[in-house]
């Protein structure tokens, strides 16, 4: 279903692309009437008309059945909203006016979104001289319409997350013999939110501080759940469903009731480092950037917790987008959570002291930071977070153990490597500091990341109330 409206555009009298012009195959024709007739006549050379004639003909229909009105177009996207590595339509709506035969579309390239479909038109060049292709695909004007309209569809694949823009999308129609031609004619590109996919991720370890009734897993301290716990005496404010009576039978004079386990409804805040991106996204089938790990890891995040029944919150630390997503639960506040993920701009922001920002984290809380580590704000946060007695897990999503690799400077100058050596070796000593303060970081690996940690954080939690 096409969620963009279709507006439907008429011929431009400024535009000379805009209305129906003789192509170098008309004009080809004529020129060999206007040469060869002559000729013959004069010269008396029969067999000059006879191969002459075809092009005559040709040149004869293509003016009878010439097109006189110019079409209509419209331009839309099949969806509003995908997730990565899915498919879109660029639909493109094409009046077939009397005349026409063939009529085409052809969408402009674009970062991470790749075609999908039947052609690639002839390369052309950009102002820097890289060949670039056009998607493009084509319908016959006598086929199903819609509206009064013939629908053009190229399938376009979006390989990254973000807010990626489609188009522009050139349109054009040829009537018979490829006499004359309409267009073609520039659409304006249409936004496209690409929401990311979330990376493999599961764990089986309880989130610590349980403080609500809502989710499934067992709490720590008692409470209204569905899970029995113990047998107490009566007190003061029990309801009357939960007397056992079995054991109050047993011991006239005193009442007992039955006790259960509070199911439990952490609240896990999200803080997503944007400062940097370091890297060289390949989308989603190629090799991912430090924000492309950041932003798919918080993903994966989020939609665990909320799928366990738990409160999730999300705030985005960035000078360009300082997002932020309020605690709440369900399908519905994980697609905002991903909604607002794919509107992430990398930025430093180096007027804010990270020392005077109150993050609105209260006690009780699993903030879960997901962060290249590059950028001592962040350290600080959660420095300061830790301090407070908050639970802190820290995902380092620059380092990924399973291919041992970090990713490398982009900059070929000896140089700059040297730098950029030097700066992970002080990262390393911050990521020691930090960690000696208390504050767990883990590497990003997908399913069973996180298990070690808040299992330990659930002990902690443990002694602490004794």
């Amino acid at each position: 279903m096409v969620t963009a409206p279709l507006t439907a555009l008429r011929a431009d009298p400024a535009d000379w692309r805009d209305r129906w012009r003789a192509t170098h195959a008309y004009l080809r024709c004529l020129v060999v009437v206007l040469a060869v007739a002559p000729v013959a006549l004069l010269w008396r050379r029969p067999d000059l008309l006879v191969l002459a004639a075809p092009f005559a003909v040709v040149l004869a229909w293509s003016l009878v059945t010439r097109p006189r009105a110019v079409p209509g177009r419209r331009f839309a996207l099949s969806h509003s909203m995908v997730r990565e590595g899915e498919q879109v339509l660029a639909v493109s709506a094409i009046e077939p006016v009397e005349g026409a035969e063939v009529l085409s579309a052809a969408v402009s390239p674009a970062p991470y979104v790749e075609g999908v479909v039947q052609e690639k038109v002839r390369a052309v060049r950009d102002i820097e001289g890289v060949e670039l292709e056009r998607t493009c695909a084509v319908a016959d004007a006598e086929g199903e319409t819609v509206d009064g309209m013939r629908r053009v569809l190229v399938g376009l694949r979006l390989q990254r997350w973000g807010v990626r823009r489609v188009g522009p999308v050139q349109m054009a129609a040829t009537s018979a013999w490829g006499s004359f031609r309409w267009g073609p004619v520039a659409q304006p590109p249409l936004g496209l939110r690409v929401l990311p996919q979330p990376s493999a991720f599961d764990t089986s370890a309880p989130a610590p501080h349980p403080r609500g009734l809502v989710g499934q897993h067992r709490s720590a301290r008692p409470g209204d759940g569905a899970e029995f716990a113990t047998l107490r005496p009566f007190q003061v404010g029990d309801r009357l469903r939960r007397i056992h009576w079995p054991r109050s039978t047993r011991e006239p004079g005193q009442l007992y009731v039955t006790s259960s386990y509070a199911d439990q409804d952490t609240h896990v805040a999200v803080l997503l480092d944007a400062h940097y991106d370091l890297g060289i996204s390949g989308g989603i089938d190629g090799e991912p950037s430090s924000l492309d790990r950041s932003v798919r890891a918080a993903a994966a995040v989020s939609e665990h917790f909320l799928q366990q029944g738990d409160r999730v919150s999300l705030r985005v630390l960035s000078a360009r987008t300082p997002l932020t997503v309020p605690i709440g639960t369900g399908k519905r506040h994980g697609i905002r959570i991903l909604d607002t993920l794919c509107r992430v701009l990398p930025s430093v922001d180096d007027q804010t002291d990270p020392a005077t920002v109150h993050m609105g984290v209260k006690d009780g809380t699993l903030v879960v930071m997901i962060s290249a580590l590059v950028s001592p704000d962040a350290l600080t946060q959660a420095a300061m977070l830790a301090a407070r007695g908050i639970s802190v897990v820290v995902i380092d999503a620059l380092v990924d153990p399973r291919d041992g690799g970090v990713v490398p400077a982009a900059d070929k100058d000896a140089l700059a490597r040297t730098a950029w050596r030097i700066r992970l070796l002080e990262r390393d000593r911050e990521i020691r500091a930090i960690q000696a303060q208390g504050v767990a970081v883990v590497p990003w690996l997908g399913p069973g990341s996180l298990d070690v940690v808040l299992r330990e954080l659930a002990r902690r939690g443990r002694r602490a109330g004794v």
